[in-house]
């Protein structure tokens, strides 16, 4: 059975700073329509930052949940820009005080294709270090930065305080290493 949609038209609802969202009406394959909101997002580059056996994360307040979460760092890639591994280093960079000497992308995958198409871009950052000049954070971001073992990594999601699909991703390959044996951190 064909299942694509084919688009009969679009309107934009509304343009963001971060997000833009169109309404669109699409023809389902049964030759009936169907309205669709869908979220425009630049995209986003995300870190699993590891060091000396432990995981790096933020500590933020999340509006939309009302409540404050774990998460690895992360940020929107800023327009133009298409160094990813530029992008990711300045997120590490601004969110944590941190710089790595090994960088590379592991993964990436859409956040929630049901109604966005912002496609986050996963690095594993091994070989931290502090930053000597540390960028600032946005004017409206807030954090604290934490290092937690695996043992705490897994309270942590267990109390519903790491509860972000990036960083469950992120966490998922920190597994995969551990288990080959590639990084015990």
């Amino acid at each position: 059975m064909e299942v694509k949609e084919k688009l009969i038209n679009s309107k934009r609802i509304f343009t963001g700073k971060v997000i833009n969202l169109d309404l669109e009406q699409v023809l389902l394959p049964n030759g009936q329509t169907a309205h669709r909101e869908i979220v425009h997002h630049h995209g986003a580059v995300a870190v699993l930052a590891l060091m000396d056996k432990r995981l790096l994360l933020v500590e933020q307040w999340r509006e939309p949940m009302q409540k404050t979460t774990l998460e690895i760092p992360a940020g929107k890639i800023e327009p133009h820009q298409n160094n990813l591994q530029t992008e990711a280093l300045r997120e590490l960079n601004e969110e944590t005080g941190y710089q790595c000497n090994d960088l590379k992308k592991i993964s990436g995958f859409y956040s929630s294709p049901g109604f966005t198409d912002e496609y986050l871009t996963l690095f594993l950052a091994t070989q931290l270090n502090k930053v000597e000049h540390k960028r600032p954070l946005d004017e409206d971001e807030f954090l604290n930065v934490h290092l937690l073992t695996w043992g705490e990594v897994q309270a942590q999601i267990e109390a519903g305080n790491i509860c972000d699909a990036k960083t469950l991703m992120a966490i998922l390959f920190w597994q995969n290493l551990r288990m080959k044996g590639q990084y015990d951190g």
